[in-house]
């Protein structure tokens, strides 16, 4: 996550300096998520909680008018953590189910000022990329657990989101509150995904130029 969080603001300090001569917002986000997957054998991730970051630059092509243009990057992580009984040694193993998405996207919005708050929503149209692992935890003697990564499959689609936000503004800052939907369809194994949702509700804190 930290890693992610670095590349999303080298990304937008990038898009920033190149549109210099434009009116801009950048958005930082963080907040809860909930997964919902199909599939018999993904049962233990369905339903799972989450977290999510996002950070958005978006484009205000005319300050006066209501519409924003967005180039968004958002990434979430799920894990569930369980016990088996291996039938040969009958040891105790612990074993786990993880998913990683990472979603740019592109956004259409419309900003509506209601003196110093404003509501925004946006539909944003992206690329879902997926990875599905499956591994187990050794414990060590000093308390240090280590994850080791059986197997993993990474699956790509085209995801769509709505999303809605409302905050407050001053001068060159804002924060809020906002909460999206995202929709794809990704499969990785038998019995392993289908149609993947991702319900999120956080805060955002905005710069704008």
């Amino acid at each position: 996550m930290r890693r992610l969080s670095v590349v999303c603001s080298a990304l937008l300090l990038g898009a920033a300096a190149t549109s210099a001569n434009a009116a801009f917002d950048v958005d930082f986000g963080l907040g809860y998520s909930r997964l919902s997957i199909d599939g018999n054998n993904a049962k233990d991730l369905d339903n799972a909680d989450g977290a999510q970051i996002n950070a958005t630059f978006t484009l205000k092509p005319s300050p006066a008018q209501g519409l924003r243009i967005g180039f968004g990057l958002e990434a979430s992580s799920y894990r569930n953590d369980f016990h088996q009984t291996d039938p040969f040694t009958g040891f105790e193993i612990h074993r786990y189910h993880e998913l990683d998405l990472f979603i740019p996207e592109v956004s259409v919005g419309y900003h509506i000022p209601i003196d110093h708050f404003f509501i925004e929503p946006s539909l944003g149209v992206g690329l879902a990329v997926g990875t599905y692992s499956v591994g187990h935890v050794h414990h060590h003697h000093d308390d240090f657990d280590e994850s080791d990564v059986d197997r993993d499959i990474t699956r790509a689609n085209v995801a769509l989101r709505p999303k809605l936000q409302i905050g407050y503004a001053r001068d060159h800052w804002g924060a809020g509150v906002e909460a999206s939907y995202l929709w794809t369809h990704l499969h990785f194994d038998d019995g392993i995904g289908g149609d993947v949702g991702e319900a999120y509700v956080g805060g955002f804190f905005r710069l704008s130029f």
